[in-house]
């Protein structure tokens, strides 16, 4: 039984993948994660379970929200240089993820399996963050870890 909220967010600016509906598909299977997608692109098109949130914004949005929430004046050229800031997700998106007890990040080109399978909430209650490559990582949702 997970009881654990968590949350992965996905920042993603440009066209999506073609494979973007198996990411989603595979998301959709694992109801006890929400996901957050920031992006400018439409998503009308694809289908898409309950545990999957889009929010549109443009790049520059999220920059302004990043600049705002960092508290410093930084200049992000492009979308990919986004995964620089990863590790701040967590008081970039604060107002999005304040519900949660653990937040992540992760890749659009990851299929999951069954994420509580391999990682259920006895490990998440152990660590404040789990994983390391970058791929797919979460941190516990507090001040310390957040700042």
């Amino acid at each position: 039984m997970n009881n654990l909220k968590k949350v992965i967010l996905i920042p993603y600016f440009g066209t999506f993948p073609n494979y973007f509906q198996l990411f989603l598909n595979s998301c959709g299977n694992n109801s006890d994660f929400d996901f957050k997608i920031f992006t400018d692109q439409l998503f009308d098109k694809y289908t898409y379970n309950t545990n999957i949130k889009f929010y549109n914004m443009t790049f520059d949005e999220l920059c302004n929200l990043t600049c705002m929430q960092l508290g410093t004046n930084i200049k992000i050229f492009s979308p990919y240089k986004l995964c620089d800031y990863k590790p701040t997700y967590g008081k970039i998106f604060a107002e999005y993820i304040k519900d949660y007890d653990f937040w992540g990040y992760c890749d659009v080109d990851l299929i999951f399996g069954n994420i509580s399978k391999f990682i259920p909430d006895i490990i998440f209650k152990k660590y404040e963050k789990l994983q390391i490559n970058g791929h797919l990582t979460f941190y516990k949702n507090n001040k310390k870890v957040n700042n």
